[in-house]
């Protein structure tokens, strides 16, 4: 760690609240960078920079230029709100061939490279370090294992885990967000507009046990492309990406609050992001029938369900009744992972015919190799059969290639005006603002783990942590909605059936939780269909929001609380944690009048049968307190519409 005394100040810049600063200062000839929140040091001063072939920054000659900067802006297809506002305080220092900007807000601060050089840029390497002073907790994410041993080379999901820095494991890779917690302050490192350039990753130092450093991809020089699923890479560069010369790379972004409940709310990485130019109006979020994660469960229909046409009409059947705008056709709809060959059991015009009268959309599952190179043609080809997206699974690397493939493959979409969600991906970066048919990203520890994995691991408390890290990044494809639920003592992996652990009002509840503009329905049309009332409630959740609030008593691991509010409706979410959790709701917020409150929460026997559950629908007003208690693992949805 540097000595304070042997640092000079570059640049300093406060948020407009006062609260959040961020300092970049001169120690020899390295920079270094510090984090502070109401005067206390966060971060250390812990060296960044960036190498690019054939320019010497020019550090004891930095010119510095103040601004301040309002990113305040309408975004209707945001998943937290409809207007952002946001304003920043900043500083750009120009090295001579490289600059630095930093900002601050009052959600955080940030701070980005640029180049202006003719022609192409090598970028060699980018120098990062994370020292958090004070010894926080830590709420992070390993890789899950590595593909011949590469890191670099792993899905992004595995369980959250919570403990200290010197406990992270030197030897594996954490990918972002990493979220750090103090006695009074939170605060998130996240990244965005993440363009042609590898994803930053982190591993523990092992010279300095309080220390992360950066983990970061050089650029592929081949792979192995033998399998349709998977592109491997074999051999890598000594560089990280050869790019445009004058360009600005991505925003290295500290969110700041005062609670975990302060960072759930904040919208730098959107905020931060280039918004969409050109017209898409087109896009509507929209919830998904999903076949699956279910097994293509259908029951009570004359006819043997799997991957064949009288399936797939009757999901869309289903969909059309309940209101679902899509349904997806996952894997299997294509012969041998080959994406223009459809199996003999397939009448794909059939099926779009059918959707088409019910007024439902197809959404195609494939794997990114199938599609590399290959966009216009199968866009073009899909989109003029009445194809309306397309699920893209399995990039599971985070290198300049993947980053580029990401953008490049968002726009031939707009192009041709399909929709996209990215599955076996990194966590979102701000792509969907700027290609607004980008709707949902994996990157989580989702619900499809539940098919494979035992009752070994908590997914109770790793769905509050992903909360507090994963949903800090964006659209967030968890795909909740199990109507077989056991409590964590009785839960089972179970492939053909699965199940989710925790209550059903759990499930409910992560429909409000979790954002995305691409929600999946994970269950079965039978399944759902023998409760309609619940089914119809789920079915009405919205995916963008006018306004998301995390209340202040949300903690990661116990319970978490969150108020959303579209048109005139109010709803409220909740999760409990492995002990048994009292909500009071003051509705003093709500207009004049009387609400009607349709409350779906745990029953006295959820803890055991967690399947049971109440449905209720009261009369309230904003003098009312609503008081919920939820079982161990439970949670509950509430929706509050004003009464004509």
């Amino acid at each position: 760690m540097l000595p304070q005394a042997t640092l000079a100040a570059l640049m300093t810049v406060t948020s407009p609240d006062g609260k959040n600063t961020l300092t970049i200062a001169k120690e020899g000839e390295v920079l270094v960078y510090s984090v502070s929140r109401q005067g206390k040091e966060l971060l250390a001063p812990s060296p960044i920079g960036l190498e690019v072939k054939g320019v010497t920054p020019k550090l004891a000659e930095a010119k510095v230029t103040t601004f301040a900067k309002d990113f305040s802006a309408d975004v209707p297809l945001y998943t937290k709100r409809s207007r952002i506002e946001l304003k920043a305080n900043g500083a750009t220092a120009d090295f001579g061939g490289l600059t630095l900007t930093a900002i601050a807000t009052d959600q955080g601060v940030a701070y980005r490279w640029g180049s202006a050089l003719q022609g192409e840029a090598e970028v060699r390497s980018e120098t990062f370090a994370l020292t958090p002073k004070e010894d926080p907790d830590l709420l992070y994410g390993y890789n899950n294992g590595a593909w011949q041993g590469d890191l670099l080379q792993n899905s992004f999901e595995t369980p959250h885990q919570r403990g200290k820095l010197s406990g992270v494991d030197p030897k594996r890779l954490v990918y972002l967000p990493i979220t750090l917690l103090w006695k009074n302050a939170a605060m998130a490192l996240t990244e965005a507009e993440l363009r042609d350039f590898p994803g930053l990753n982190l591993r523990r130092s092992e010279t300095e046990t309080g220390r992360f450093v950066q983990l970061m991809a050089p650029y592929p020089t081949a792979e192995d492309g033998k399998s349709r699923r998977h592109s491997r890479v074999t051999a890598r560069t000594d560089y990280l990406v050869r790019t445009q010369g004058t360009r600005a790379y991505p925003w290295r972004i500290f969110m700041m609050a005062d609670t975990p409940a302060g960072l759930y709310d904040c919208d730098l990485v959107e905020a931060l992001s280039e918004p969409a130019t050109g017209d898409f109006s087109w896009v509507k979020p929209g919830q998904v029938a999903w076949e699956w994660w279910n097994h293509w469960g259908l029951d009570g229909v004359p006819f043997k369900p799997g991957v064949n046409t009288a399936t797939y009409k009757a999901y869309i059947d289903f969909a059309a009744e309940y209101g679902i705008p899509y349904v997806i056709m996952d894997e299997g709809w294509a012969k041998q992972l080959d994406v223009m060959t459809i199996i003999p059991e397939i009448d794909l015009p059939a099926i779009l015919a059918h959707a088409k009268a019910k007024g439902v959309g197809i959404v195609l599952w494939c794997t990114w190799q199938q599609l590399i190179g290959r966009q216009e043609e199968i866009f073009s080809h899909y989109a003029k059969m009445g194809v309306v997206g397309f699920k893209i699974d399995f990039l599971d690397r985070d290198d300049a290639k993947v980053a580029d493939f990401i953008y490049t493959t968002a726009a031939i979409a707009a192009k041709h005006k399909l929709l996209i969600a990215y599955h076996g991906v990194h966590k979102p970066t701000g792509v969907s603002r700027t290609f607004p048919n980008v709707l949902a990203y994996e990157g989580v520890w989702g619900l499809e783990q539940a098919k494979w994995t035992g009752n070994g691991i908590d997914f109770i408390t790793n769905d509050i942590r992903i909360a507090f890290t994963r949903v800090l990044a964006g659209p967030t494809d968890f795909t909740p909605g199990a109507m077989r639920n056991a409590p964590r003592q009785t839960f089972r992996a179970n492939y053909g059936r699965p199940m989710s652990m925790g209550t059903r009002c759990r499930q409910a509840a992560l429909f409000v939780i979790y954002d995305t503009n691409f929600q999946m329905l994970c269950d079965s049309p039978s399944a759902y269909a023998r409760e309609p009332a619940f089914t119809r409630l789920l079915a009405a959740v919205p995916q963008t929001w006018d306004d998301t609030r995390c209340d202040p008593s949300s903690e990661p691991d116990t319970r978490l609380l969150v108020r959303r509010t579209k048109g005139k409706d109010v709803w409220y979410a909740a999760l409990a944690g492995n002990k048994k959790q009292t909500f009071e709701i003051p509705l003093k917020e709500l207009g004049e009048g009387t609400y009607e409150a349709t409350i779906v929460r745990d029953s006295p026997i959820s803890e055991s049968v967690g399947s049971d559950y109440i449905q209720e629908t009261r009369t309230v007003t904003a003098k009312d307190t609503l008081k919920i208690d939820c079982a161990p693992g439970g949670g509950f949805l509430i929706r509050l519409t004003p009464r004509r």
